[in-house]
């Protein structure tokens, strides 16, 4: 799966909230975002059901996103409690 390098940062993150830059991000899966994480919300959503792998790999590994900023760069995933 093209998002596992986040999927395994996050499965191994010890905290409960992650306050990453698009940038660190972009670290963690040695490429870029696509330029569709930049312009659009939807692409950070928490879809239960579809064929987004970004989603998969963050839900799969027990989080969410929150506090999707755009104009800053940045996102915050939260470990989901449901």
């Amino acid at each position: 799966m093209k998002y596992a390098p986040l999927q395994e940062y996050l499965a191994s993150f010890k905290g409960s909230s992650w306050h990453a830059s698009f940038a660190e991000i972009e670290r963690v899966l040695g490429f870029a975002l696509p330029q569709s994480a930049h312009l659009y919300p939807a692409w950070w959503e928490n879809e239960e059901t579809g064929n987004h792998s970004q989603c998969r790999a963050w839900r799969e590994a027990g989080w969410k996103t929150e506090d999707v900023d755009l104009g800053g760069q940045r996102v915050t995933f939260c470990r989901d409690q449901a």
